[in-house]
């Protein structure tokens, strides 16, 4: 049964380019988009799946029909941008578990960020992507399960840029405007042109049962810090 991904649609695109540039290079190994594969829709039916085996067969990839870490590998920039927004994106859809517990599988994220019982976790997911990553824990926060401590240690360190220079697997920080003046919730940058007055992330913690991997779209003035994931990755 196909779900709802709201990153389908890119991520058929970006398919779609890859397997022209492909086609052009290896016009014995073609990858045929069957019919029927819809790019504008929010689900990954069974077309597109049949789809993503092909690119895999021909790329000597596992062949799980699902845009997984290896294939986004392939579909995404290479470097640490793309290492990174794979291992984020191949956690869509995961959840907590019984609803609204902040429990179930997404306790590997808050275990990850040395707080192991249920919590908010939203920046306990980028924490355990950037380890997945190959990040150094002593280039991360102290207390990664708190969202404020992400951003104390972004600007000790000179990791903080304009949220207008962010790119792809930059770290959002968001203020909701309650009043406190206290950040928020932490995210992914998962857009392809953040300059816009949306800004498309890739969050954990929000969603589906009471808190699940999913991408959002907010307006980009809800931004107060954007962390630069390569500054980040390069500490000395």
């Amino acid at each position: 049964m196909a779900t709802q991904d709201p990153t389908a649609p890119r991520k058929k695109r970006a398919l779609k380019e890859f397997c022209e540039k492909w086609n052009k290079v290896n016009p014995g190994h073609l990858i045929v988009r069957p019919p029927g594969v819809d790019l504008d829709a929010t689900i990954i039916g069974p077309p597109a799946r049949e789809w993503v085996a092909s690119m895999q067969a021909e790329c000597r990839l596992p062949v799980t029909r699902k845009f997984d870490k290896a294939t986004m590998r392939k579909l995404l920039p290479p470097g640490i941008r793309g290492e990174v927004m794979a291992i984020a994106h191949s956690q869509l859809g995961v959840h907590e578990w019984p609803p609204g517990s902040n429990s179930g599988e997404v306790r590997k994220y808050l275990t990850a960020a040395g707080y192991p019982w249920a919590g908010a976790w939203c920046v306990s997911f980028i924490y355990w992507t950037l380890l997945q990553a190959g990040f150094r824990r002593d280039h991360l926060p102290q207390g990664a399960a708190s969202t404020p401590n992400w951003a104390t240690h972004a600007r000790a360190h000179g990791c903080t840029k304009p949220i207008g220079l962010s790119l792809l697997g930059d770290i959002w920080l968001y203020e909701w405007g309650n009043g406190d003046g206290m950040l928020d919730h932490g995210a992914f940058c998962d857009d392809p042109n953040p300059r816009n007055a949306t800004g498309l992330s890739l969050d954990g913690n929000v969603g589906d049962y009471g808190g699940s991997v999913t991408q959002v779209a907010r307006p980009a003035g809800s931004i107060a810090v954007c962390i630069d994931l390569v500054k980040l990755h390069n500490l000395r």
